[in-house]
């Protein structure tokens, strides 16, 4: 006879997206603050052991789950799906399409559970930020080496100025709760990256 619900023994990606999954719609419902071990056990018809087992508190989860959903999207990471488009617009723009995707995919909800804990943790703000920033400034590296191999007159910056594209997007997603569209984009890589990074 098959046994179903809670007493069913589920591994590996199976349980880890029925977590993930809990997680999100009942942040969606209850807050992020007020969210528990034993509410998410419940939702994913698992226990609170098998969750503890794996992550410390909810925001080791939700970081979690924001690097498997990156994954889905980009099927690795950012920087080796930079490409050479032939121009630098096109390239800038390719980037911001695929970091606005990302946006998508992780929705509002777990975002803001992010900001939440980064505000109420200072180590964890450094932790991210650090870790985040540089795979950031290494993909500006690389994206702006295409067009100087191809010869187009680049201005040399600081690694401040390198996450602006990055900085851009985060801020956009806070502010447009409706998304960010094409020609938005379009408007951003025209007007404010290109003066910037074109000599």
């Amino acid at each position: 006879m098959k046994v179903t619900g809670r007493n069913t023994r589920r591994r590996g990606d199976i349980l880890n997206e029925s977590i993930y999954n809990a997680t999100i719609e009942l942040i969606k419902k209850v807050g992020y603050h007020n969210l528990t071990f034993q509410q998410i056990a419940n939702a994913a018809e698992t226990s609170r052991t098998v969750l503890y087992r794996r992550w410390k508190t909810t925001y080791d989860l939700i970081r979690e789950i924001i690097e498997y959903k990156v994954t889905n999207v980009l099927g690795g990471p950012l920087i080796d799906k930079i490409e050479d488009t032939g121009s630098l617009r096109g390239d800038l723009m390719h980037l911001l399409s695929l970091y606005q995707s990302l946006y998508v995919e992780v929705d509002h909800e777990i975002m803001n559970a992010i900001l939440f804990e980064m505000g109420q943790n200072k180590d964890k703000i450094s932790e991210i930020e650090i870790n985040a920033t540089n795979k950031n400034i290494l993909v500006m590296r690389k994206l702006l080496q295409f067009a100087k191999n191809r010869g187009e007159k680049i201005k040399e910056v600081s690694d401040a100025t390198l996450t602006l594209p990055f900085d851009l997007i985060r801020v956009e997603n806070i502010l447009r709760k409706d998304g960010i569209d094409t020609k938005r984009l379009e408007l951003l890589v025209d007007e404010i990256l290109l003066p910037v990074f074109l000599a």
